[in-house]
């Protein structure tokens, strides 16, 4: 018996000294990743990743971790062949660190040769990261139902609001990230915007009242109107007979609304004009409202690879990277809708 108690005290020593190796282990590896290296705070993790803090950077990346692990690689070659590669013992980076490489691209704005510098790979393993995980998160985040129902617009929405608006569904507006010049000159005249004299892509965004962004147009060429763009990118299609759809001035889309049986709010903006007491209310509440959708924009373009125009590389990925720009603000915490707001 004393051979066995013995014996039993040894495994129980051995079983602790495993899992002792197993925390070491755990840590040690914790330790090798770059994004413990380089976040150690709320304020850092703002910084690389514009996540409002290391709490929800990391319930993003539970969320989106379980597909993750079976990524395929793009190269900017494969996205004009369709082909991929096989995810395996190629991966340089842990998962986490590829993650935390495209916020360094996207919301930091760090170039790649910087990039590959910090993570020591190579600028071609930083393109294909970058545009792997673009692709990645487009379908992942796309696939959400961001677009809200009338009832749960209605629940979310600010008390001011509901009393001037109550039937308002979305506030959209237009905006523009400017891109480098195609050598073609039928390109250079398709993307020139006459807003901002240079080559743009343009997009159309709509954000609820409650201040969450619910509509993402693909990205269309500069040239486009407010009115074309709105047309073609299915925001009609999602409009119910009684919704209100707010926009600026400039967005001349009464008809296409009346035709789904929903209607127009401009903000009314009468120099010298005079307004009751119930009517300036309701003025300052429709212009902090249309004010909101400004606020979201600004958010989006925060992400400061945007900072500079869109290289001609990136065209083949840089509807991805917006929509995701766009979708991962949501993450961030909501805009204030009652005050701070000037107006």
């Amino acid at each position: 018996m004393g051979h066995l108690d013995a014996a039993a005290q040894r495994i129980r020593e051995l079983e602790a000294k495993v899992r002792q190796l197993q925390v070491q282990l755990r840590d040690l590896s914790a330790s090798k990743l770059h994004i413990n290296r380089y976040c150690a705070t709320d304020e850092d993790f703002r910084f690389y990743t514009r996540f409002p803090s290391e709490k929800v950077f990391w319930i993003f990346w539970e969320s989106v971790a379980p597909s993750a692990s079976r990524l395929a690689y793009w190269s900017k070659a494969q996205i004009n062949t369709g082909a991929v590669e096989n995810p395996g013992s190629n991966r340089k980076l842990a998962l986490v660190d590829e993650l935390f490489l495209y916020c360094c691209r996207v919301a930091a704005g760090l170039k790649e040769k910087v990039i590959a510098d910090i993570f020591g790979i190579s600028t071609a393993t930083v393109s294909r990261v970058i545009i792997t995980w673009a692709n990645y998160l487009y379908l992942v985040l796309g696939s959400l139902p961001i677009w809200m129902s009338r009832e749960q617009v209605k629940a979310l929405m600010p008390a001011k609001f509901a009393e001037h608006c109550p039937d308002l569904r979305v506030i959209v507006d237009c905006t523009e990230i400017r891109c480098e010049s195609p050598s073609s000159l039928a390109l250079q005249s398709e993307t020139l915007s006459v807003y901002k004299n240079h080559t743009t892509f343009k997009a159309l965004i709509g954000i609820a009242p409650c201040g969450v962004i619910t509509f993402v147009s693909k990205l269309f060429t500069g040239s486009i109107s407010d009115q074309e763009i709105t047309k073609q990118c299915g925001i009609l299609q999602l409009l119910e007979p009684g919704d209100a759809c707010m926009a600026n001035k400039g967005f001349d889309i009464d008809q296409m609304l009346s035709d789904v049986g929903a209607c127009l709010i401009i903000p009314p903006f009468e120099r010298g004009a005079c307004f009751s007491k119930e009517n300036t209310e309701k003025t300052q509440s429709i212009a902090r409202l249309r004010i909101l959708v400004d606020r979201a924009i600004r958010r989006i373009k925060e992400y400061h690879i945007w900072d500079t125009a869109v290289p001609l590389a990136l065209s083949g990925s840089v509807n991805q990277l917006w929509t995701t720009c766009c979708l991962m603000s949501n993450f961030q915490y909501p805009l204030d809708t009652e005050d701070h707001i000037c107006v």
